[in-house]
C-alpha cells in the first residue's frame, strides 16, 4: 500500500522503494477520514497521537500517483479504491485516462460502492450504492471506449452527447477493478470488472467469493479469466508468531479496524457485531459520531477471534504460507498492506524488513508450484 500522508516526498520515495524491492504494483487508498474516533486519539491510548494531532490526514492519491510515475518505470500504480460519489464517473474516466498517459499504461483504477465516513460528514448521499456503482462502471466503459458523442440514460447517471477525446495509451483503456464481497457486488465484478479486489484473510472464504465472480463472468459471455482475481491482505509481521499475536491483541487501533468486518465474521464465532445485526463496518462505520466512552466500549466488544482474523499475522514464513493458500484458491494478484506500524509504531522499520522477507518466501513458494502471478 502506498503512502498517503505528508510529507509527499516520503510517499513518492516509498513507491520507488517498492519497485526496487521487486513489488509488481503499489496501490493507494482514497480517504478523507480514518476509522478512528477523535476521542480515542490521545497519547495515553494511541502512541501516534503524540506526534499527529488527528488520524484523519489523507492526501489525494491522484497527484501522488502522477509524481510517483516520474520516479518509477515498471511497477503498476493503482487507486485501491475510490468511489463514484465523491468522483463523478465522467470525471474519474478522464482522470484514469490521464494517469494512463502519465504512467505510460501502468495505472489501475479500483472502485467500490463508497464508505459513509468519506461521504456523510461532507454532505454527500449515496442512497442506492450498488445501482450507482453499476451505472458508474457502465458510464466509464462507454466514455473510455468511444470519443463521443455518447448517450446514457440511467437512474443515477445520464449522458447526453458526451465526449471524452482523451484516448488510452495502448489498445485498451486502463483496467477497472471492483471491490466487492457480497453476491450483488461479486456478480457486478464478474460482469463489468477487469479485476476484483476484496479484503480477505481466509482462503476458503476467498474461494467461495471467487466462484461467484467466475459464475457471473461466464453468464455475461466473457472468456474465462477475463477478471483478474485480486486479494487485499492486511498483515502484521514479527520475528515470532506469538509476538505478532500479542501486538494485535494489544492494539486499540486494530480493534477499530476489526469493526470494519462484516457481521458474518462475528456470527462465525458466536458473537454479535458491536455496530448491530447485519452491520458491515467497512461501509457503514462513522467514527465522527462516536464519543470516547462509546468508542472504548465498541473496541472492548470485539472478540479476540475476530480481531486476530482481521489480519494475516505471524512470521514472514507464516505470512507467506497464508498468502500462498489464498493464491492456490485462485488469486492472481495479492496486495499486502503492512498494518504492523499501525498496531505498534516502534516496529515500523523492522516490520518493513520482515515484509520483504515474506515477499521473498511468497515468490519462492510460487516458483515451487503455487499460483502467484
Amino acid at each position: 500500500m502506498g503512502g498517503v500522508r505528508p510529507p509527499a516526498e516520503a510517499a513518492i520515495a516509498a513507491a520507488a522503494a517498492r519497485e526496487a524491492d521487486g513489488f509488481d504494483a503499489v496501490w493507494w487508498a482514497d480517504h478523507f477520514l480514518h476509522w478512528f474516533p477523535l476521542g480515542i486519539w490521545t497519547p495515553d491510548l494511541v502512541p501516534q497521537a503524540a506526534s499527529s494531532p488527528t488520524p484523519h490526514t489523507w492526501m489525494d492519491p491522484v497527484p501522488i500517483i502522477a509524481a510517483a510515475a516520474a520516479r518509477t518505470s515498471t511497477v503498476r500504480l493503482g487507486i485501491g479504491v475510490t468511489d463514484l460519489v465523491r468522483r463523478n464517473p465522467a470525471s474519474l474516466a478522464q482522470t484514469a485516462l490521464t494517469l494512463d498517459h502519465v504512467t505510460n499504461g501502468r495505472f489501475v483504477l479500483g472502485v467500490g460502492t463508497g464508505e459513509d465516513l468519506n461521504l456523510v460528514p461532507y454532505g454527500m448521499e449515496n442512497p442506492a450504492p450498488m445501482q450507482r456503482l453499476e451505472e458508474g462502471l457502465e458510464v466509464m466503459r462507454l466514455l473510455m471506449a468511444d470519443p463521443g458523442p455518447v448517450d446514457y440514460d440511467g437512474r443515477v447517471f445520464r449522458l447526453d452527447g458526451a465526449f471524452m477525446g482523451v484516448r488510452p495509451v495502448g489498445d485498451l483503456p486502463p483496467p477497472i477493478w471492483v471491490a466487492a464481497h457480497r453476491p450483488r457486488g461479486l456478480a457486478l465484478a464478474g460482469r463489468l470488472g477487469d479485476g476484483w479486489l476484496p479484503l480477505t484473510t481466509d482462503s476458503d472464504a476467498y474461494r467461495g467469493m471467487l466462484e461467484q465472480v467466475r459464475d457471473a463472468e461466464r453468464a455475461a459471455g466473457r472468456a474465462e479469466g477475463s477478471v483478474t482475481a485480486g486479494a487485499y491482505c492486511r498483515v502484521v509481521v514479527a520475528d515470532d508468531a506469538d509476538e505478532a499475536r500479542a501486538v494485535i491483541l494489544g492494539s486499540l487501533l486494530m480493534r477499530f479496524i476489526a469493526l470494519t468486518r462484516p457481521s458474518e465474521a462475528y456470527e462465525a464465532v458466536g458473537a454479535r457485531h458491536p455496530l448491530g445485526d447485519g452491520a458491515f463496518g467497512l461501509t457503514s462505520f462513522m467514527p465522527t459520531s462516536v464519543s470516547r466512552e462509546d468508542a472504548l466500549a465498541l473496541a472492548a466488544a470485539v472478540p479476540d477471534e475476530v480481531l486476530l482474523g482481521t489480519v494475516i499475522h505471524g512470521t514472514p514464513d507464516d505470512i507467506a504460507q497464508e498468502v500462498l493458500r489464498i493464491q492456490a484458491a485462485g488469486a492472481d494478484h495479492v496486495q499486502l498492506t503492512n498494518m504492523t506500524p499501525l498496531a505498534d509504531p516502534a516496529r515500523a522499520a523492522a516490520s518493513e524488513a520482515l515484509l520483504r522477507d515474506a515477499v521473498v518466501a511468497i515468490r519462492a513458494g510460487a516458483r515451487a508450484g503455487s499460483a502467484l502471478a
